[in-house]
């Protein structure tokens, strides 16, 4: 569902994308393109990032362009998107949001479109979960705190592979850089086809972690 899904908004994307480009009028606040136009190339390599599932690289992109031109609503647009993609439920309903609330063309309605889906229940996954890595830090109090959670759900999932990583470890600093980890505890979780289908910082103790894989795997 969430690849045809995905696949849909490509499609819608590409139309916002090409009549913002030419200058048309109501897909946005008004105005608020002509940041874009000044750093295409940006634009164009986040959007490309997107569309190749480099999900946590395009919301990089991004941010940094939002931080820059903030009324641009398509950068907004595609923020939510890429959090929805990441499983970040909570990000891209609040991206959403903004753009339903600054848009007043079909952009706010594809936003409305998204928020709805999100408000439905169940995240949007490829597919299930088989692989959960947690980057740590031996001064992080959250990260021990979280230790037995992690120990508990590996007994649990006995088809999943739990790895743990020290981020501050230059072994793991590749891994470290592809997954963006800038705050400890942060929990990975992957499918079979190395899908990133969960990216967050933030200690999951007690059941959170077992209930975090659960909602991934849409139970």
């Amino acid at each position: 569902m969430r690849s045809s899904l995905r696949s849909n908004w490509k499609v819608r994307l590409s139309v916002c994308l090409v009549a913002a480009l030419v200058g048309s009028a109501g897909a946005v606040v008004a105005g608020s393109f002509q940041p874009a136009l000044a750093a295409p190339d940006a634009f164009s390599t986040a959007k490309s990032k997107y569309e190749k599932k480099d999900y946590q690289g395009a919301l990089n992109d991004f941010k940094a362009l939002s931080a820059k031109y903030p009324n641009n609503a398509l950068c907004h647009y595609y923020m939510a998107l890429c959090n929805q993609c990441l499983s970040r439920v909570s990000e891209a309903k609040s991206e959403y949001q903004w753009v339903i609330a600054n848009d007043r063309g079909s952009l706010s309605r594809q936003a409305a479109a998204g928020l709805n889906q999100l408000s439905g229940g169940k995240p949007s996954v490829g597919g299930q979960v088989k692989m959960v890595l947690d980057f740590y830090t031996t001064w992080c109090g959250p990260c021990k705190q979280m230790e037995p959670a992690f120990e508990a759900a590996k007994s649990r999932y006995t088809s999943i592979s739990f790895k743990r990583y020290n981020a501050e470890d230059p072994a793991n600093a590749a891994l470290v850089k592809q997954f963006a980890v800038r705050a400890f505890p942060t929990i990975v979780m992957i499918d079979g086809k190395g899908k990133v289908l969960f990216n967050e910082p933030g200690s999951l103790p007690g059941d959170e972690l077992a209930q975090a894989i659960d909602q991934v795997n849409g139970k």
